[in-house]
């Protein structure tokens, strides 16, 4: 079955009913459920798919012929960058952007090398991707309507998340041995790594206040949800190996995190407790941390 048929069987009420599960009561500093808007991959990368964090409101955002995946929220919620693969995946793979609602899309990179993985800047001036433009897997930023592309990295880097100051940009460093994450500034410069080199750890995401970064650590099939210091310092997990937990996103307000559970949307609180299916198929989940469009 297609995700496109699946998708269509979902929002005739298939599978959104698990999306229902109540919440422990809040207390003073700690809400008693999560809110906002989801965008995600469907299970096969097939589309771009967004709904609300209780897994209501599921609805399709791209509509052309082949993977489209990897979407990034610019900060007012408005708009959508996201990785198009319709040639084909690492074949001539583009950074588009759309309005939250789907419309308006429209190609920013224009280059006939593979460009994925956007982040768009909390302050809304850049979007950081991962590119072979140069020859070699590095990270790139560029402004967000595409100009003034510029190397960043010159390690094998992928995925990066930038701190809510828009200084600083964790990554995914890729090597021979472990994936790691990795850090370097805005303007470049020296790269720093963050974490060891005793397994992968990869897909950071920095919390909206700057002290932490969640991540996925172990091998696949068997990978959790970590949590460190934006240091690298004490890092400690917050789900189980067993699950295969991946693609962490903060809520706006730093108290939710949602993932993907073998393909599955998940959301627990950010210390690891209350874990919620929400009974929907998708991957690698960005959280708006605006208003979105397609809430108007």
């Amino acid at each position: 079955m297609t995700a496109k048929r699946l998708l269509a069987l979902t929002l005739a009420g298939g599978l959104i009913a698990a999306g229902a599960a109540l919440w422990r009561g809040g207390s003073a500093g700690r809400p008693s459920s999560p809110s906002g808007k989801l965008a995600f991959s469907s299970p096969d990368d097939s589309d771009v798919v967004i709904a609300r964090v209780d897994g209501s409101g599921l609805r399709r955002l791209t509509t052309r012929a082949g993977p489209q995946f990897d979407p990034t929220f610019s900060p007012d919620g408005r708009r959508i960058a996201y990785r198009d693969s319709t040639s084909g995946i690492n074949r001539d793979d583009e950074i588009w952007v759309m309005d939250a609602d789907g419309s308006h899309a429209s190609d920013l990179t224009h280059n006939s090398a593979n460009d994925w993985s956007p982040a768009w800047s909390p302050d809304g001036a850049s979007i950081a991707f991962a590119s072979t433009r140069s020859g070699a897997l590095n990270l790139w930023i560029m402004a967000t309507d595409g100009s003034r592309p510029q190397r960043l990295t010159r390690s094998s880097s992928e995925y990066p998340s930038w701190s809510p100051d828009s200084r600083r940009i964790a990554f995914s460093m890729l090597s021979a041995g472990p994936v790691q994450i990795g850090v370097i500034d805005r303007e470049g410069g020296r790269e720093r790594t963050l974490t060891p080199i005793t397994e992968n750890s990869e897909l950071p995401a920095w919390s909206p206040d700057g002290s932490r970064i969640a991540f996925s650590r172990g091998f696949e099939g068997q990978r959790a949800i970590w949590i460190m210091r934006a240091d690298g310092t004490g890092a400690h997990r917050l789900t189980s190996a067993d699950s295969d937990d991946v693609g962490a996103t903060w809520s706006p307000d730093g108290h939710f995190i949602a993932f993907s559970r073998r393909g599955k949307l998940m959301i627990m609180r950010s210390d690891g407790s209350d874990s919620r299916s929400l009974g929907v198929q998708g991957t690698l989940p960005a959280w708006a941390r605006g208003r979105t469009s397609h809430e108007r």
